[in-house]
């Protein structure tokens, strides 16, 4: 074996964290670099669907993240002038997956407990401070220069896996188009330790809230309620991050005596973009360097560690003479689509829903809601629908 007889990957995020440990556990030796100095402490996101769990539990690190998170069983979707619309068990799939419920827990607790397995490995050479900003290829491997402390250098291997997020420097380098939309609204996330739940009546840990003039998502994590909510015409960046804007929009959620101690705050433009190609030859997309979309649904994140796994997969069949370079095609014609016709249509539904303001319309979907709740058989098409569950199969269907 040489010194290019191994797997390069480009961003230590969930994603990236996900392919290093699959295929580091299946013998194949990996390069995990990444421009921080260390895991940053990310706090954007925190859903874990049910089958992304069964994923992480086939890497041995579920119960890991169980132990740092939150259980959730039951998420809602609540009306700020109705309450409680439709309250959500997820227990209808029991016999969908090993793991019917949510876990929130936040993303960067995730990425500490793989690189701590990683590290472990004789296999894997994890480095920080390490930016990868282009790509090049031959018949024989991939060059990934990356910027360091000490200048630029070159590593080399097989195959590269660009992991590197929604400005993905590898993406660009390759001319890969990402078409799509951007939101002219920004978005605020924040998070306090106030106990929302003494003040809306059987709060579950998730809960969407529709609004047609204010809409809101609670998401609890350990010790702390996160909330998004949207921004107002003209609101900048540094504006809706300010004290004066953070504690007038809270005091609208939830109106309390004195101000609201928040452990962070960001103000944060979202898209909906999909890459034109998650393969160009040696080198694949995964992640947000694959697609982007709004957070509501909490599809981002676990997409993105889908991706890495089915790639995975392939890079193991190929690795071992199992399977010829024509199996990579497979990943593209399966995860595409998937973000395209699935992840990115939830998402936008999701968004509609939460700021329709036809009242009509908003009645007839909170009627079919909770007709659905009532009925187990509806239930479950909707949350299998909801916990990518039949994104999956529909992926594994394709090509």
């Amino acid at each position: 074996m040489t010194d290019i007889d191994r797997v390069l990957i480009s961003g230590a995020g969930p994603v990236g964290c996900s392919a290093a440990l699959y295929l580091a556990q299946n013998g194949i030796p990996v390069t995990l670099a990444e421009a921080a100095s260390e895991l940053p402490e990310d706090l954007r996101a925190s859903t874990f669907h049910p089958p992304t769990l069964d994923m992480l539990d086939d890497l041995g690190v579920v119960d890991q993240l169980i132990g740092q998170g939150i259980i959730c069983p039951k998420w809602q979707y609540r009306d700020t002038r109705e309450g409680v619309v439709a309250e959500w068990d997820l227990g209808v799939l029991e016999n969908d997956t090993r793991h019917p419920y949510r876990v929130q827990c936040e993303q960067y607790k995730l990425t500490r407990i793989m690189v701590a397995e990683l590290e472990k490995m004789d296999n894997v050479d994890v480095r920080f401070r390490t930016q990868g900003i282009e790509a090049a290829q031959d018949d024989q491997g991939v060059t990934l220069t990356v910027e360091t402390p000490d200048g630029q250098d070159e590593l080399k291997g097989r195959y590269l896996i660009a992991a590197d997020g929604a400005s993905s420097a590898i993406r660009i380098s390759q001319g890969i188009e990402f078409p799509g939309l951007t939101f002219p609204e920004l978005w605020l996330c924040t998070s306090s330790e106030y106990n929302f739940e003494d003040h809306f009546e059987d709060l579950a840990p998730i809960a969407y809230i529709a609004d047609p003039n204010f809409w809101f998502v609670f998401v609890r994590v350990p010790g702390l309620w996160r909330l998004l909510l949207p921004s107002r015409p003209g609101e900048t960046a540094d504006s809706l991050v300010s004290d004066e804007t953070v504690q007038d929009r809270m005091h609208q959620v939830c109106p309390i005596d004195g101000d609201y101690d928040t452990f962070h705050r960001t103000a944060y433009a979202v898209h909906q973009r999909v890459a034109e190609t998650y393969r160009k030859g040696r080198i694949f997309l995964a992640g947000d360097s694959a697609h982007i979309n709004n957070p509501l649904g909490g599809m981002g994140m676990n997409g993105g560690i889908h991706d890495a796994v089915n790639l995975s997969e392939k890079l193991v069949r190929v690795w071992r003479g199992d399977a010829d370079d024509r199996e990579f095609d497979k990943y593209d014609a399966q995860r595409r689509p998937i973000a395209i016709d699935y992840v990115q249509q939830t998402t936008l539904r999701n968004k509609a829903m939460l700021e329709e303001t036809d009242a009509e319309v908003r009645k007839a979907t909170h009627d079919e809601m909770r007709a659905t709740v009532a009925d187990p058989a509806k239930a479950r098409k909707f949350l299998r629908q909801s916990s990518m569950i039949n994104a999956l199969d529909k992926a594994n269907s394709l090509a």
